[in-house]
């Protein structure tokens, strides 16, 4: 990519032009996309990739952003005005053809899988799933003798059934997403028991959810979740433009839980920016310890760059956001469930709303459990509660030995971020439910 190009040349006309920064922004993305519905099966696999240079003044506030699918020195001059020469325009791109010999395979693999999960649980309406895998090579420069490189894989598997089991209706989602394929294909051997477990759940009856003051248990996939919001609050763009919540809070905090961002692996090492990615103790417990941030809000900041630029693609401008969080506690159990009497036991939560700059969010308890003595028991009906996200995090007091690692994806800036979270279940000391059911009746 960049090194095919004349990097010196570039770089001493933008400077003959006035401009006293320019950064090279490169990259190529291989995709590989399966769909499958029923008898119908669509696949396929592409390559796409582009450049971006973003060019600035002393002088000028604002910079100046060129975009193209071209890796011409020639045509890169012409793009950015600074030098006019007659070229052959580019032939029409093809239409992306499958380039990948295990084409066939995986999506037989896939098939046989979507297949188990039709016919061993009797649905009346087949499971409608969608793979994805994709790997990223990156290079950024500024500076003509020096290029940084990166790679990034991301994976996502969506499962949705809506259909009816043993006469009751039937509608739910799985989502999963790394950014290991090997994770990928080692979560599509657990998919089936796991799909089989939610079509029991939906199939058995639910009681309703209990009120007043109750302990709580987190599932290690719902933890990374509220982490992931909590996170929000200490990317540094929100915080200096005064929009997380960390703004208005008062310290210390006293959670028994610290963060930290994970040593980044081999080939990775380097942001979209072409910072090294530091691995740093982002929440102490007490107080934040660093912030997310990237050249430029380092710059406003007057520290060095954490190494967290991202970007989905060259098309949209890079932004900031963690890689990979770690949950870290001394305050350990063998097994959370074994510390709850009674209580509600939570595996699956959706965030439906999330008011950054407050810490209140609106949380939909879609897979919920009783607990008595240690035991998941009834299951639950689903229920929505509008709390602060601060106030569930402070009172979790003990933390499983046994961790997950998640990957969640959030929007920002018109760009879909895949960060990996590593947690572990949680209890929380009890909460004031919003049920409708006095918890005397569920424990006497």
């Amino acid at each position: 990519m960049l090194e095919n190009l004349d990097l010196p040349l570039i770089f001493s006309r933008t400077q003959e032009a006035g401009y006293s920064y320019c950064h090279l922004y490169a990259e190529r993305t291989a995709t590989t996309e399966f769909e499958i519905r029923d008898k119908e099966n669509n696949s396929r696999h592409y390559e796409s990739g582009g450049l971006c240079i973003e060019l600035k003044r002393d002088n000028e506030s604002i910079s100046h952003t060129f975009r193209t699918n071209s890796f011409s020195t020639n045509e890169i001059l012409n793009l950015i005005g600074l030098h006019e020469i007659s070229f052959n325009p580019p032939l029409p791109r093809k239409p992306p053809q499958p380039k990948n010999s295990s084409l066939g395979s995986k999506l037989q693999k896939l098939n046989l899988l979507v297949r188990k999960i039709n016919l061993e649980n009797s649905l009346t309406e087949p499971v409608s799933f969608w793979f994805q895998e994709k790997i990223q090579e990156y290079q950024s420069a500024v500076h003509p003798d020096e290029i940084k490189s990166g790679i990034t894989e991301q994976g996502e598997i969506k499962i949705e059934v809506n259909s009816s089991h043993k006469g009751k209706p039937l509608f739910f989602s799985h989502h999963f997403s790394t950014g290991r394929l090997e994770e990928l294909w080692g979560e599509l051997e657990k998919l089936l028991p796991q799909i089989q477990r939610r079509i029991q759940l939906g199939s058995t009856e639910q009681w309703p959810a209990p009120m007043g003051a109750i302990p709580m248990g987190w599932s290690a996939h719902s933890v990374a979740k509220l982490v992931d919001c909590f996170l929000r609050g200490f990317e540094s763009d929100l915080v200096l433009k005064n929009f997380s919540y960390l703004n208005r809070l008062q310290f210390p905090l006293n959670f028994r839980f610290s963060i930290r961002e994970k040593t980044p692996p081999l080939k990775q090492e380097t942001d979209h920016q072409g910072s090294i990615r530091r691995a740093m103790l982002i929440f102490d417990g007490n107080r934040p310890n660093g912030l997310a941030t990237d050249k430029l809000t380092a710059q406003e900041l007057n520290v060095s760059s954490t190494g967290h630029s991202r970007r989905e693609s060259f098309d949209v401008p890079s932004t900031i956001s963690f890689w990979h969080p770690v949950l870290e506690s001394s305050h350990t159990t063998d097994c959370v469930l074994a510390l709850m009497s009674e209580g509600l036991w939570v595996e699956e939560v959706e965030i439906k709303e999330w008011d950054l700059s407050t810490g209140m969010a609106t949380l939909h308890f879609s897979q919920v459990n009783l607990v008595h003595q240690g035991e998941i028991g009834e299951s639950v009906r689903p229920f929505l509660w509008t709390v602060s996200l601060l106030d569930i995090m402070s009172r979790m007091t003990h933390f499983s030995k046994e961790t997950l690692t998640t990957g969640i994806f959030h929007t920002k800036l018109k760009q879909r971020i895949l960060t990996e979270y590593t947690t572990s279940a949680a209890l929380a000391s009890p909460l004031e439910i919003p049920g409708s059911v006095p918890k005397s009746h569920y424990w006497g």
